[in-house]
C-alpha cells in the first residue's frame, strides 16, 4: 500500500508529503495544529493542494482536510468481506465488520473517487538485476503479507508437498530485497483469496516472471506467461487441485526438470 501510495504521489508532480505506516510516525497530533510531526520533521499542510486517501482511517484524514481547503481524492483501497472463508478466526471477522463500516462511512464527501480495481498500476522494475548480484539456484517465490485471506499457509505447504524449492520474501521486505527475490525465481505463486488489486503479480509478469494465481483483484489481465486459476470460494478443494497443477506445469516448463 505504502507503494502505491508513492507512485499516485509521483503521478501529480510537484511537493509530496506522504504519511507512513503507524508504526513509523513517532508524533502524529490531529486535527488541532497545522503541522504534522513524523519521524522528527514538520509537514505544513498548508503548502499542499490535495491529499489523497487510501483506507480508514487515513479518509478520516481527508475528511479533515477536505474541510481545511484541500482536494480530497479518494483512492479506495478495499479490505475483504468479513466472511469465515477469508477470516477463520471470529474475533477477527467481528474486528472486519466494524472496519469495513467505518471504511465506507469514511469515504463519503471526497472530491474524487477511484476504485483501486479499476486504476492501472506501474511495476517499479521492468528488467531483472544483473545476473553476477543473483544466486542462480532454482526457486518459487512468494511476495507479500501472511494474513489469513493471503492463504500463505496452504500455500507454503503444498510447495513442501509439491518438493518444489520455496523461497518467500521475508515480511516487510525492502523494494531491493523484494527486486532481488522476483529477479532470480522460475515463478511467482500467490493463493491469495481475495485482492483488491495484486500488485506483486502484476510486477513479476513485467519482469517476464510467470505468476501462478486465482482469478481474483487485476490478476487475469497482467498474467500472460503464467497460468490465472478460476476460483470457486464455496468448492475450495477443486480450484485447489487446479492451483497444485498449475504450479507444477509451470515449473516443469520454467526448469525443464520434475520437483525434487
Amino acid at each position: 500500500m505504502y507503494q502505491l501510495a508513492k507512485d499516485l504521489a509521483k503521478e501529480f508532480d510537484g511537493d509530496v508529503g506522504t504519511l507512513k505506516h503507524r508504526n513509523q510516525i513517532k508524533y502524529l497530533d490531529l486535527p488541532t495544529r497545522e503541522d504534522i510531526i513524523i519521524e522528527g520533521k514538520e509537514l505544513n499542510i498548508q503548502k499542499y493542494k490535495q491529499i489523497i486517501t487510501l483506507l480508514f482511517p487515513m479518509h478520516w484524514l481527508g475528511r479533515e482536510y477536505k474541510r481545511r481547503g484541500l482536494h480530497w481524492i479518494c483512492y479506495d483501497q478495499k479490505t475483504p468481506p468479513a466472511e469465515k472463508q477469508y477470516f477463520p478466526n471470529l474475533l477477527r471477522r467481528q474486528y472486519m465488520k466494524v472496519f469495513n463500516r467505518l471504511n465506507a462511512w469514511s469515504i463519503k464527501g471526497a472530491d474524487e473517487y477511484w476504485d483501486v480495481t479499476e486504476r492501472e498500476q506501474k511495476p517499479r522494475w521492468t528488467k531483472k538485476r544483473k545476473e553476477t548480484e543473483l544466486d542462480l539456484t532454482d526457486y518459487a517465490t512468494y511476495i507479500g503479507r501472511r494474513t489469513d485471506y493471503k492463504n500463505f499457509a496452504w500455500l507454503q505447504k503444498t510447495m513442501k508437498d509439491l518438493n518444489i524449492p520455496f523461497k518467500p520474501s521475508r515480511p516487510n521486505s525492502t523494494d531491493d530485497e523484494i527486486w532481488y527475490c522476483l529477479s532470480n525465481a522460475k515463478m511467482l505463486v500467490t493463493a491469495s483469496l481475495w485482492e483488491g488489486y495484486g500488485r506483486p503479480v502484476m510486477e513479476a509478469e513485467a519482469l517476464g516472471i510467470p505468476a501462478v494465481a486465482y482469478d481474483v483483484g487485476s490478476h487475469k489481465r497482467h498474467i500472460k506467461k503464467g497460468i490465472c486459476i478460476p476460483l470457486d470460494i464455496k468448492n475450495i478443494k477443486k480450484s485447489e487441485e487446479l492451483f497444485k497443477k498449475a504450479i507444477l506445469e509451470v515449473w516443469q516448463r520454467e526448469t525443464n526438470k520434475k520437483p525434487g
